[in-house]
């Protein structure tokens, strides 16, 4: 066991986002009509593409408003993305110890580039990783593109690489892409959710990642 590379997703795997994230989107809902959607409700959909979350969400006769949606979600998440916004407990920590041992470290996220970066530097971990690798114009997991694109421009062997995430499409783009996976428990889905997609390993808590890498 050990890893070189760890690639990480953000939200809920790094970041607790869950009420900015929400909270966004509810409100987008209650512009286009869609009342007492409580924001517990969306938590499972976070990591979803807006396009993905809005379809479930939306009923059929507004199907053809999604984009819109997605607009109207990004411009009112974007000043708000902070708010409440935290690292998990031990992230911080564990990243460092990671760094002063030489783990190369990237993220793969459904944010935008500029999110990641907003949100690295206000928590103060940007130094931590080598990339941050938002889904700009490039496909969405469980694609395993983004993956491919962060071993290729870091010349990773996909072989020392794990990937760490906690929903389904973080679990399926690391074993679409042929690497070793990690679902954390502490994000979007439970436990027992997670174990459906077999990932290599399932963690509780951040910091258990040491053990594993």
């Amino acid at each position: 066991m050990g890893f070189a590379n760890i690639i990480f997703d953000f939200d809920g795997t790094l970041t607790d986002s869950k009420h900015d994230i929400a909270g966004a989107q509810v409100w987008v809902l209650q512009q286009l009509g869609v009342q007492n959607v409580p924001k517990e409700m969306l938590f499972p959909y976070i990591g979803k593409t807006l396009e993905e979350t809005f379809s479930t969400l939306l009923p059929a006769e507004l199907h053809d408003r999604i984009p819109e949606a997605a607009q109207m979600y990004s411009d009112y998440y974007r000043p708000r993305s902070l708010e409440t916004t935290k690292l998990f407990p031990g992230v911080r920590e564990t990243l460092e110890i990671f760094h002063s041992h030489g783990k190369r470290m990237a993220i793969a996220s459904t944010k935008k580039g500029q999110g990641i970066r907003r949100a690295t530097d206000h928590f103060g971990i940007t130094e931590f990783f080598v990339q941050l690798q938002g889904s700009d114009g490039i496909p969405y997991k469980p694609d395993p593109f983004i993956i491919h694109l962060i071993i290729s421009d870091q010349q990773w062997n996909a072989n020392e690489t794990l990937m760490v995430g906690d929903t389904d499409n973080d679990i399926l783009a690391g074993k679409n892409a042929g690497i070793t996976t990690c679902a954390v428990t502490y994000g979007s889905l439970s436990s027992e959710q997670l174990r459906r997609y077999n990932p290599d390993y399932l963690i509780d808590s951040f910091p258990q990642l040491l053990s594993l890498v």
